[in-house]
């Protein structure tokens, strides 16, 4: 454990102060049971060495939050479901599940923790001083040690990425911190988007469904484990055919108007006059460009002529997505 700020290890390890996130928990004997009964994911699979995706739909199929999740267990062996939501939508999204909890054995408590986005393209160094392997750590892997518990995301243009989540009472646990350098928001943000990681915040719920925001092919909705809100939709989608929407990944270099690119807004195609062809589902403008991530008729994509605010607003630039598209086989 560092026990006093130092100097930075080098000018390559990177943190931003992820306020626009916050935590909450979930416990209780009836917990998995409840949760399983609620949320997209298959709930055992979220444990304390692996983070999960998991969307939570209303009774249309209409994505209403989305979440990362793992568990703990504490020194009793209670077990515990860590949640990661957007700061926005947390404080809703937990008065409405309560509203189901029935007598069922399930408290929900709000947590004060501090979230940090680190990344870096070797974070070597930072794992060594901390004495953990950071650089080996796959994507949605789980550590915890000194009170830090460090989620590994997919790496994006070459940067191991982790969210780090600890208590900000503990003044030890800060002082890691003081090793890396500090940048905005904006970019982790950016770095998301490019990641294909869409979140659902104020701006964009109920505006999809789980399958048109790629929740099915990043591993966020199991087809095997039973109802929950919104399951015959999504079911549905699944297995009818092939999607005729999908997200997507875009770079604006020249919008001046924030209003244009904010979540929920529209976007066009140009060979399509009749109507938008989608929506905004993310966006954040960094190093002047805007990054979006938006959701949008396949056939929208083929055109390659999408442009934001209107069909004469700026152009959309899209950006490979870094996996596939293709629907996951069921597991039988």
């Amino acid at each position: 454990m560092i026990s006093e700020p130092q100097e930075p290890i080098d000018d390559t390890l990177f943190q931003s102060d992820l306020t626009h996130f916050t935590a909450f928990s979930v416990s209780g004997a009836d917990a998995t049971n409840f949760l399983q009964g609620q949320l997209t994911q298959d709930m055992t699979l979220a444990t304390e060495n692996h983070a999960v995706l998991s969307a939570y739909c209303s009774p249309k199929g209409r994505v209403l939050a989305s979440f990362l999740i793992w568990k703990e267990v504490q020194a009793d062996n209670e077990e515990i479901f860590r949640f990661l939501v957007r700061n926005d939508i947390a404080e809703p999204m937990i008065k409405r599940l309560r509203m189901f909890v029935m007598r069922s054995k399930v408290v929900f408590t709000p947590e004060t923790l501090s979230i940090k986005g680190i990344w870096s393209t070797s974070i070597e160094a930072l794992g060594k001083r901390l004495a953990l392997d950071l650089q080996q750590m796959p994507a949605w892997q789980v550590t915890s040690k000194d009170g830090c518990t460090w989620i590994a995301l997919p790496d994006v243009a070459g940067n191991k990425r982790f969210i780090c989540v600890y208590d900000a009472q503990t003044r030890n646990q800060e002082c890691f911190c003081s090793l890396l350098s500090h940048k905005d928001t904006a970019q982790w943000d950016a770095m998301e988007i490019l990641s294909g990681t869409p979140w659902i915040e104020k701006g964009n719920q109920e505006l999809f469904i789980a399958q048109s925001i790629n929740f099915d092919v990043i591993n966020g909705i199991s087809f095997t484990k039973g109802c929950y809100p919104g399951q015959e939709v999504v079911a549905r989608s699944h297995y009818r055919g092939t999607l005729k929407r999908r997200m997507a990944i875009g770079i604006v270099a020249n919008a001046t108007d924030p209003e244009i690119w904010q979540p929920g807004k529209d976007v066009f195609d140009a060979q399509d006059t009749n109507e938008p062809c989608g929506q905004i589902v993310n966006s954040t403008a960094y190093d002047g460009k805007v990054y979006l991530l938006f959701e949008t008729k396949l056939s929208a994509l083929e055109h390659n002529q999408i442009n934001i605010g209107s069909l004469e607003g700026p152009k959309v630039e899209l950006v490979e997505i870094p996996y596939s598209l293709e629907k996951p086989e069921i597991r039988k």
